[in-house]
């Protein structure tokens, strides 16, 4: 009998010191938690069958089988969900759901004597008798371990990477060794003298995949430790507080012990797991912080990026912070995001950070790398480069380039089908490599983050051919500009004062930037018309004729017209033509009146009246800035609007001591426009 109370405890013993095994030795990890849930489970099985083969009475013996049973088949499904995160499967509804249903019915079934209606005494201890859902049951079973053993088949057969299929190996043969052990548990039952050996092939399937795990970085050990505390935590927290209610119902009730009550007490478990779900999330964060201390912060910088900088068309500033949240998190030695140059195509080092970042790298839009990026939905480890067919090709040059700054990780940036940037992380600062869990982050953060990227990349571009049109066009209102004044020498510079002194008045009102910087291009503009006036006449040192003042005085009608086939977004026009009409409709070409008038000819009437007076003429001397204030003050309410004859006013006597100092820098500064 010793054989037959050893074994459990052996398997018990084994499942605990894998996982701690795994716990302290596991390096690099690619599989996710259901592996370690999987030796929980192992564990758990070991332990009900010892309660059981130990328990003197046939009632408890029976009590525990039950619940080897069920550890037998969650055991099953928590394979089936390790082997679809290992290989990365995405299995159809059509299976999953099934194995769900059958999972939920058999955990219902097993207390009711239906799987197997008690037990009996076999030459080899306690072993169960079976019922009529016995075989639907071991199917049930069988099923998922099944299509593990096709998936994992099929996924070692489409691998090219060696570790992955030596993996894989090790795993496929560990499965054959536990369905065989497995399966002669069941045998005796059906009275072939065998011994059960499903422990034992159990013991050996753990090992064999354990070596996997630590030989090819199987398991996120990291990621257990952190899910397992929290797990533990709020198992003993939602069991304390449901299983303190069972002991007191039981002891009010006796009768609540049956197969009913037990299907109710599973059932009630997952409605308080449920309940208790807010709870599990604080205390992940409260395990998460725990453990990772001070990096805790920049890892959830870096999960909530996309969200925080969602609204951000700023490229140099996103992509600034993009790489600093990528060190941060990932503790990377250095980070460096690529974009697309608009010359070559070439991707070049747009942003960087970390660790003497004075490199500036290059990946050519023609290098298999780029191509490979683009198709590529995953991250490349630079250790995979030589295993990976397109990158076969890969140039010296660049290889070179990535092993000299140590880069471990290619993250592409992708969106649409399209690949508009590449992020390369070199080695971590610790010298360990990157676990699966942050491989895993990086990739969602990216995928996330692309399109923001691309928007913010077509505000920039849409942003620099604004500029670019914007000094054209500067460049071509200053030209005509100075084609006007090289034709009166003796005004030279009257535009570009007026205009100035209008955008200082506009200002001053208060005007918003655009208005202000469409009054100070109608400015620059406001006499363009005299180009058609003779220059004589222009130049003249005494009195106009009739005939020579109406040629000037129409030089507003034809700026107009000169003016009218380019499409200016402010009403620069409009303002041209209408700087000399007057408030009480004594003014030229239309006569117009008050608001008909807009605001910014009345702002060009008041500077053009206040540098013509502050300003020598051929036919008279300067009459200085305080001559032109009483104009425009008699004036006010008639000839020119009072809020703009305030602002004027203001403006000039709080800067009066440098007022001929403002006019002649405004004169020699040229074209002075802020893009906006």
């Amino acid at each position: 009998m010793i054989p037959y109370l050893f074994i459990p405890i052996v398997e018990i013993i084994f499942s605990a010191a894998l996982l701690m095994l795994l716990m302290i030795s596991g390096q690099r990890h690619i599989a996710r938690r259901p592996f370690s849930l999987y030796l929980v489970f192992m564990g758990l099985w070991g332990f009900f069958i010892f309660k059981m083969r130990a328990a003197t009475g046939m009632p408890e013996a029976l009590v525990w089988e039950k619940f080897v049973f069920w550890s037998i088949l969650s055991a099953a499904l928590v394979f089936y969900h390790f082997t679809i995160a290992l290989t990365g499967t995405k299995p159809p509804k059509l299976i999953v759901y099934p194995i769900y249903f059958a999972y939920t019915v058999f955990t219902a079934l097993i207390p009711t004597g239906l799987v197997f209606s008690g037990l009996q005494t076999m030459w080899y201890g306690k072993a169960p008798i079976i019922g009529p859902l016995f075989f639907p049951f071991v199917l049930s079973i069988y099923a998922p371990i099944a299509l593990s053993l096709i998936t994992l088949l099929k996924h070692r057969r489409r691998s090219r990477i060696i570790d992955e299929r030596v993996r894989e190996q090790y795993i496929i043969a560990g499965i054959v060794v536990m369905f065989v052990g497995g399966t002669t548990d069941f045998l005796p039952s059906l009275g072939i003298a065998i011994y059960p050996l499903g422990i034992i092939g159990n013991i050996l399937f753990c090992i064999l995949a354990t070596v996997a795990m630590l030989r090819y970085g199987l398991l996120e050990i990291r990621v257990v430790l952190r899910k397992g505390a929290t797990y533990s935590l709020a198992s003993m927290l939602i069991f304390g507080v449901f299983g303190s209610l069972l002991f007191l119902l039981s002891k009010m009730f006796q009768e609540l012990l049956n197969p009913f009550s037990l299907v109710i007490t599973v059932a009630g478990v997952f409605v308080v797991a449920a309940v208790f779900q807010p709870v599990l999330s604080r205390m992940q964060r409260t395990v998460d912080r725990w453990f990772f201390r001070q990096r805790y912060d920049h890892i959830e910088v870096l999960k909530n990026f996309t969200e925080e900088t969602r609204s951000n068309l700023e490229l140099k500033q996103l992509a600034s912070s993009l790489v600093s949240a990528i060190a941060n998190a990932m503790q990377s030695q250095t980070v460096h995001l690529l974009f697309s140059a608009s010359s070559s195509g070439n991707f070049i080092t747009y942003s960087n950070c970390g660790q003497g970042c004075k490199n500036r790298l290059v990946v050519s839009a023609t290098s298999p790398l780029a191509t490979t990026l683009g198709y590529r939905d995953g991250l490349i480890d630079t250790n995979d480069i030589d295993i990976i067919p397109s990158l076969g090709s890969l140039p010296a040059s660049e290889k070179q380039m990535l092993a000299h700054n140590n880069i471990e990780l290619i993250m592409p940036l992708n969106n649409n089908g399209r690949l508009i940037g590449i992020l390369l992380l070199a080695g971590k600062i610790s010298r360990e490599p990157y676990t699966n869990e942050e491989r895993q982050l990086l990739k969602s953060v990216t995928v996330k983050i692309a399109p923001n990227m691309e928007n913010a990349s077509r505000y920039e571009r849409m942003r620099r051919e604004h500029r670019d049109l914007q000094q054209a066009m500067d460049g071509i209102i200053y030209a005509v500009s100075l084609i006007v004044e090289t034709r009166d020498p003796y005004t030279a510079g009257h535009q570009r004062r007026v205009a100035e002194l209008a955008r200082l008045i506009a200002k001053e009102m208060g005007l918003s930037d655009w208005q202000v910087k469409g009054v100070h291009i109608a400015g620059l503009l406001h006499d363009v018309g005299k180009i058609a006036v003779p220059s004589e006449i222009l130049s003249k040192p005494g009195k106009l004729s009739q005939y020579e003042f109406s040629l000037i005085k129409n030089h507003s009608q034809v700026g107009y017209e000169i003016l009218g086939k380019i499409e200016f977004p402010w009403p620069v026009t409009q303002a041209i033509l209408q700087h000399h009409e007057r408030l009480n409709g004594t003014g030229y070409p239309h006569a117009l009146a008050g608001t008909d008038i807009i605001i910014e000819a009345k702002i060009l009437a008041v500077a053009d009246v206040v540098e013509a007076m502050s300003s020598h003429r051929p036919y008279r001397p300067a009459l200085g800035v305080g001559a032109a204030l009483e104009e425009i003050s008699r004036g006010k309410d008639t000839l020119y609007d009072p809020e703009v004859v305030d602002a004027c006013t203001r403006l000039l006597r709080k800067e009066q001591q440098d007022f001929d100092k403002l006019i002649a820098e405004a004169g020699q500064s040229g074209l002075v426009i802020a893009a906006k």
